[in-house]
């Protein structure tokens, strides 16, 4: 019976890793009419699903346009396998003496509130999640 026990046991844990299809490093560039994009923000959210229960996954872009991914659900690095709608944000203040002022997205609607952008995360990671992001 004790053998039945382990065995039952370890068949649980082998279908749990396989449901979801774990995570995956994401990192790569984001462009605006050919420019980096510093300071954007970059969000995958899975396209069904809860991603394997790490969520959705986020990061922020640097001077020179590069990000990488964390999983809002549990700070690990990267994202859920599959298939996932990207927003792609910056704001900026109308008026920088005023903090408090009206921010205004930078970033076309079509890549955050309106996005169009998806993105499939490979079992294998990627470092070519690159968003060529076009202002007109």
């Amino acid at each position: 019976m004790r053998r039945f026990g382990a065995c039952i046991t370890v068949f649980v844990l082998f279908a749990a890793a396989g449901c979801g299809g774990g995570t995956a490093s994401v990192s790569g560039t984001v462009t605006l009419d050919g420019k980096p994009v510093e300071g954007a923000s970059v969000s995958f959210t899975p396209a069904s699903g809860d991603g394997g229960g790490v969520g959705g996954s986020y990061g922020k872009t640097d001077a020179e346009g590069k990000f990488t991914l964390r999983t809002v659900a549990g700070d690990r690095s990267g994202a859920a396998v599959g298939k996932h709608k990207v927003a792609i944000s910056l704001s900026k203040g109308e008026n920088p003496k005023n903090p408090e002022a009206a921010q205004k997205d930078v970033i076309p609607a079509k890549y955050n509130a309106k996005s169009e952008l998806t993105f499939d995360v490979p079992s294998g990671g990627t470092d070519k999640a690159n968003f060529e992001l076009k202002s007109k």
